[in-house]
């Protein structure tokens, strides 16, 4: 599967660069072969998103991305270096953050004490109460700063959880599953929130279930199963691809399209 960027109205004429690079990436569990051979770029401020059936390696490639999980092989390059032995740590001082599947606050800090929690994580931004500030405001939780995980509906706290990472400055964001659990009128606010942070510069590498989300919000698209990448491109094609609806979409896209 060769490496590819997004084209035509989503970028600018001429070669684009790139923010990361996967070549042929593998993480294997025993004989399980979750991630199997995956290669992808990335390039600056554009949305990424990475859609598939449970079970076809999202979020394991997502692990693999930052370090939480070891590939068996491959190469991970950041800014045309690779990274494949970086700890998650250093990874984040250079500009890439994540959120998780599940929410991940610490129910005994205020909301601004989680988002702090983001501006320590990264080397010399300890009591960085700018970052904080600017990460509240970015995902519009000003009046929320003193409370609490409890006292919060699910998608604010998914949006803590944004800001707490927004907060680590990154250039780069990976969010896995931002939306679930989400109704319609939720996930339409943190569609609408991400693509006002690629308005400010931010690149993100999305991974949902919900595909009309990934079609409003996304610049590009990869379509994983069994491992291995079956599609890729603008979002309206990837969904309208007969591997994809056959692996994951079922006959109401076939029949709208």
């Amino acid at each position: 599967m060769s490496t590819a960027v997004p084209s035509a109205a989503t970028q600018p004429a001429g070669p684009m660069p790139t923010i990361l690079e996967l070549r042929d990436v593998a993480v294997h569990f025993g004989g399980v072969k979750a991630v199997d051979g995956v290669s992808m770029a990335l390039a600056p401020g554009l949305i990424y998103g990475i859609i598939g059936p449970n079970g076809s390696g999202k979020s394991t490639l997502i692990a693999a991305i930052t370090r939480l999980i070891k590939a068996t092989r491959g190469d991970l390059i950041l800014d045309g270096q690779p990274y494949s032995r970086l700890s998650p740590s250093i990874l984040a001082d250079r500009g890439v953050a994540r959120t998780f599947q599940t929410v991940r606050l610490l129910s005994e800090l205020t909301v601004r004490a989680n988002i702090q929690l983001g501006a320590d994580a990264r080397a010399g931004r300890r009591r960085d109460r700018e970052a904080v500030t600017q990460a509240i405001r970015a995902t519009r939780l000003e009046g929320y700063e003193e409370f609490y995980p409890n006292e919060l509906s699910y998608g604010t706290q998914r949006r803590v959880e944004i800001a707490r990472a927004l907060a680590m400055g990154p250039r780069l964001l990976l969010l896995d599953e931002p939306t679930a659990g989400m109704n319609q009128a939720e996930r339409a606010e943190i569609s609408a929130l991400l693509r006002d942070l690629r308005a400010d510069g931010l690149g993100q590498l999305l991974v949902e279930h919900d595909v009309q989300m990934m079609v409003d919000t996304c610049d590009y698209v990869f379509a994983m199963n069994a491992g291995q990448l079956i599609a890729q491109g603008p979002p309206a094609d990837v969904v309208r691809d007969p591997l994809v609806q056959e692996a994951y979409l079922g006959r109401r896209w076939r029949n709208d399209a």
